[in-house]
């Protein structure tokens, strides 16, 4: 058991966790559509994969605050690896199992690990912007290796229903080995109290007393609303588009570069932030940075080449990637170590309601306009909000620029 802080061991563990999470990636549909299941049930199984994920995103937090961050991190990993193992089957109601699962896994790991590496790197007494710089570089590394391992794994697998067996049993064998590496590597959270933990209870209350005292992570999860409304219109929507503009089938190849060098941006967008942190308040930062994507979205509804809507798309990520790394600095900025876990999935579950907000929205829109015209109205809509939350923001955030 570990008992020195190594920022070496908590990276090699979320690379992993990322890794078994990126090799799914290009999976999901396909494991539903290979079985010979309709489009209308692989939307109900993404449906019990979101609701799981926003059901439990905030006890999970409560839980890993009161009971330990480790411990839920590892509960996270082998709801998980149960939920993979359902997915093996050829009966639908396991199969949507198998999706609720891996969402209550994957609300119990968003969060968790990144609230103890957290505490214990500014416990040993390291800048808050090298951590959260270093989670985002390596969470866009992992995910983008392991979503091209992900498709030449599918490349494996035999046509049909087990098309994608072969790239479930990496899935799992990954889970696994993280599962054993967490144990070896992490230390368990260390409470005022030893001989006991903190209840659920009173971590519920903690939780909501601090949001009451806490003006800006207030105004932080409106802003988490709009990132998860505008990934959300971006992500489910841009490949129909650029199909569209591509002159034949023939270039489809195109789709997979772009889908990898969305990752990579993201890595170069926060770099950029941690670069501009130091010499401009990173609220401004932020504000700036997210106005100026939404503003991309615009330009992208009017593209009518690939090459200019690839281009408008990177821009966005590498906006989204330096939005992400300064977002997350001014929030644990502002949070007390007892409650970092709960407001984290907070966060992420405002992430999750944005995306949500926006397929319920799409859902309206695009019966009656084009993608493009969505996209003008999810920019309109963001546009509007910054307005209104513009000088709340400013007022509540914390921190200047660092030295």
């Amino acid at each position: 058991m570990p008992n020195s802080y190594s920022m070496r061991n908590y990276l090699v563990v979320l690379f992993l966790g990322y890794l078994s999470l990126g090799i799914a990636i290009p999976a999901m549909s396909l494991i539903i559509v290979s079985k010979g299941f309709s489009l209308a049930l692989l939307g109900t199984a993404v449906l019990c994969f979101s609701t799981s994920v926003m059901v439990f995103e905030v006890p999970s937090g409560i839980f890993c605050d009161a009971r330990g961050r480790r411990l839920g991190f590892q509960m996270g990993l082998l709801f998980n690896l149960v939920g993979s193992l359902l997915l093996f089957t050829q009966s639908l109601a396991l199969i949507l199992l198998g999706f609720a699962c891996n969402g209550v896994g994957r609300a119990f790991t968003s969060g968790s690990l990144d609230a103890l590496f957290i505490e214990n790197h500014l416990k040993a007494g390291r800048p808050l912007e090298e951590v959260m710089l270093a989670m985002e570089v390596i969470s866009a590394v992992a995910l983008a290796l392991g979503s091209i391992v992900g498709g030449f794994l599918l490349t494996l697998g035999k046509s049909g229903p087990h098309l994608a067996d072969t790239l479930l049993f990496c899935r799992i064998l990954l889970l696994f080995l993280c599962m054993v590496l967490v144990s070896v590597l992490i230390p368990k959270d260390q409470f005022q109290r030893k001989e006991e933990h903190p209840s659920f209870l009173n971590k519920a209350k903690l939780l909501f007393q601090s949001l009451q005292g806490n003006r800006f992570v207030q105004v932080y999860m409106l802003f988490s609303l709009l990132q998860g409304f505008q990934l959300a219109s971006l992500e489910s929507y841009w490949q129909p588009y650029l199909k569209l503009l591509l002159s034949s089938d023939g270039k489809l190849w195109v789709l997979g570069l772009v889908g990898g060098s969305v990752f990579a941006i993201s890595i170069v967008g926060s770099l950029l932030g941690k670069v501009l942190m130091q010499k401009v308040r990173p609220s401004a930062i932020f504000l700036t940075v997210i106005t100026f994507s939404l503003l991309l979205e615009l330009v992208l509804a009017i593209t009518r080449t690939p090459i200019l809507f690839v281009a408008v798309y990177l821009a966005i990520y590498l906006a989204l990637g330096c939005v992400s790394v300064v977002g997350g600095y001014l929030l644990n900025l502002s949070l007390e170590a007892q409650v970092r876990s709960s407001v984290l999935s907070l966060s992420s579950f405002a992430l999750q309601g944005g995306g949500l907000f926006s397929s319920l929205l799409a859902i309206v829109v695009l019966t009656h306009v084009s993608i493009p015209m969505f996209w003008l109205v999810v920019s309109l809509l963001g546009l509007t909000l910054l307005v209104v939350l513009k000088r709340r923001f400013l007022q509540a955030a914390p921190g200047a620029c660092l030295q």
